[in-house]
This record gives C-alpha cells, structure tokens and sequence, in this order.
C-alpha cells in the first residue's frame, strides 16, 4: 500500500486532543524542531525528542516518531477504506479509540490483517517510546541486573525484526524474565484488555478521528456498534493463569530504530545493553506493582 498523509491538519488533532485533555496545552503548543507534533502524547517524555545521552541521539528519536506518525497514517486510511472496520470508525470519530478492541476484532479475520499489524506495531512502539528515560541514567533495581547479558544476547541472536520484552513471569518478588517476539507481535493486549499498560493512556500520536471526508457519525450510532464487534480473542492470547507475563519494558530491535551514528548494523548487542541502562527504572517499578501482581 502507498504510503499517505495524515489527513487531518497537525494543530485540529493537537487542539482537539488538548480539548479532549488528551496531551496538556504546553504539549500542544507549536513545537521546535526538537518535539513530535500532532496527536496525544500520551506517556511519553517530549525530552526524549532532543535526543537520550548514551542511547539514541535526536535524529534516530525523531525517525521514531515519523514511523509512529507514518503508522498511524496507514491505520487511518485501512479504517476508512475497508467496510468491515466501520465499528471501529465509528467508535473513533465518537472519541471512543480502543486499541485492544481493534486487535481484538481484526485478530482472526484475513481481510483485517493490516489493520492487525499496523496496531500492533502502534501500540508496540508506544510502549517502547513511553519507558524512555531522557534524564541521567538511573541505578539497574538488583532484582534486574543480572538481565542485562541475557538482553544484549538475544538482541544479537535474533534475525530480522521484532521486539525484547522485559516481564513479569511469576510469582515471586524476583520472576523477571526476557521474551521476544517477531515482526508484529505483541504481549501487550490480551482478551481485549491491555496488559502491563495503562488502557486509559492514549498511544503516542493517537490522532483524534479516522480523518478524510464527511461528518463524523453520531454518538448513538458509535454505541451501537458495539455489538458489532466480535467476542474474538487476540491471535497471541493465552489462558490467564499464574505464569502468564506481564509485560514491563519493550526493546524495539527494528533497524530504523537503532540505525546512526552510534550504532551500525551489528551492534545490537550495545544498542540493547544502552537501552538497558538508560530504562526509565522507576516506570518499570510502578509498572510492575500496577499489573505485575498475580
């Protein structure tokens, strides 16, 4: 598919994301050259955007940002374009955007697969961006340290893309564990829940409708959609039960996340451990003691 514009004009999705106390008014002011524009902030840190120290330097974080931006674009215009998500139009031009009930509804029908991947990696990349940490490097918890190698190992030993997960994998106070996944997949959305992850914060540029031409539809008929939406669970849904991770920190080991001055082709091994220290450790922590309770 082609790639298009965002239809919407940055300062309406800002302002009516601001309106909607989505991001706050000093996120929708105009930006530097140093800040995203255009849709929610969500969890992240605008400081990240001029650059991170021992990690990624303000190009590579603005890339980020576009391929979010260029995402969601694709996302907008599969919506808008394929009848079979006119649910999820509707609930979205009502303010009511779930990602969880899109991968949900999209995971077990073919015709729905773009719409599938282009939200798992939204919602993949948000997570990511979210658990940056733009101040000095904070202490590894002791709990985590003895992570870092097995991090930087699978980070070097994976081919092609995908992402490195930090989680929750039991119990005990110290059952932290590494998982990946490839290409689109995700742990963060299960049974149309998300998981590890505030379902109340927007994603990182949630723009504020489906965009293109004609009114927006009624509020009633949004609510009536929702019995349009199939009870489908995620392709990647397990049984909940007491193993099942929680997911705590993401690892985006896509090149254009990591290809720069810094690092090159094969150095994914140092990209992973700089990631690792340069965690937003204190989000990691309140993030493990929100949902990584069994």
């Amino acid at each position: 598919m082609a790639a298009r514009p965002l239809l919407a004009s940055t300062s309406r999705l800002a302002t009516a994301a601001a309106r909607r106390g989505i991001i706050s008014p000093a996120a929708s002011a105009p930006s530097s050259s140093s800040k995203p524009a255009g849709g929610a902030a969500g969890g992240v840190d605008a400081r990240i955007f001029s650059g991170i120290d021992g990690f990624l330097g303000a190009k590579e974080v603005k890339r980020l940002d576009e391929w979010q931006a260029g995402l969601w674009g694709r996302l907008q215009e599969e919506v808008r374009s394929n009848p079979r998500l006119a649910p999820i139009r509707l609930k979205w031009d009502n303010d009511r955007f779930d990602v969880a009930e899109l991968l949900a509804f999209s995971a077990r029908e073919p015709s729905l697969s773009l719409a599938f991947n282009y939200a798992s990696l939204l919602v993949n990349n948000s997570y990511f961006l979210e658990g940056l940490n733009p101040e000095a490097p904070k202490p590894v918890p002791a709990q985590f340290a003895d992570l870092e190698d097995r991090v930087a190992s699978y980070a070097s030993g994976i081919v092609g893309s995908g992402w490195l997960w930090l989680v929750k994998a039991g119990e005990e106070i110290g059952d932290f564990d590494v998982v990946p996944t490839f290409a689109a997949g995700s742990l963060l959305v299960t049974q149309r829940a998300q998981r590890g992850r505030d379902g109340a914060l927007p994603l990182f540029r949630t723009p504020a409708t489906v965009g293109g031409e004609g009114a927006a539809p009624a509020a009633g008929e949004a609510a009536a959609a929702d019995a349009a939406a199939p009870a489908a669970a995620p392709r990647y849904a397990r049984k909940k039960s007491a193993a099942e991770v929680t997911p705590l920190a993401v690892l985006n080991l896509f090149e254009l996340a990591y290809l720069g001055d810094k690092y090159g082709v094969f150095a994914r091994e140092q990209y992973a451990r700089d990631w690792f220290k340069t965690l937003d450790w204190d989000k990691v922590a309140k993030r493990n003691g929100q949902f990584g309770a069994f």
